[in-house]
């Protein structure tokens, strides 16, 4: 997925939910957390920053870090969900995301194989094949440094 969904959706879902989080203008630059998954690519290692086996330390260290310092959490949360919305992004639009990398290094996507066949069927048309299909396949570095 590209870099602008990777920033927009997670952005304006959070914003439909609770748009008294963004009365302060610099909460809509945590958007950028959106994109920290895609770091893994940078650093030749694609699949260690998709994973919960780092997201989940890296999310948990941040809420500790919040609550140590302000007692209470009311930033970190939208940030877990910024990060975590990465995986979920890249799930729907095929991956692989490699959910428990470096343990298990095949990921999961979801692929939409159905085809729309004009002329048959009752009503003319009919969906041919799945509506959707699970693909588990291995990441591979490639050259793109973003989805």
């Amino acid at each position: 997925m590209d870099l602008f969904t990777h920033l927009s959706l997670p952005v304006t879902a959070s914003y439909v939910l609770r748009p008294g989080f963004f009365e302060q203008p610099w909460r809509f630059s945590l958007a950028g957390f959106s994109l920290l998954s895609d770091l893994d690519k940078l650093l030749g290692v694609p699949g260690l920053l998709h994973s919960a086996v780092t997201l989940v330390p890296i999310t948990g260290f941040l809420f500790f870090i919040e609550y140590a310092v302000r007692r209470n959490l009311t930033v970190t949360p939208m940030v877990a969900a910024f990060i975590w919305s990465h995986l979920l992004l890249d799930v729907l639009d095929g991956g692989p995301v490699p959910l428990l990398f470096p343990l298990v290094r095949t990921g999961i996507g979801f692929q939409y194989p159905a085809q729309t066949v004009f002329g048959e069927g009752i009503i003319g048309v009919r969906l041919r094949g799945p509506l959707v299909a699970l693909r588990m396949a291995v990441p591979v570095p490639d050259s793109t440094p973003m989805d």
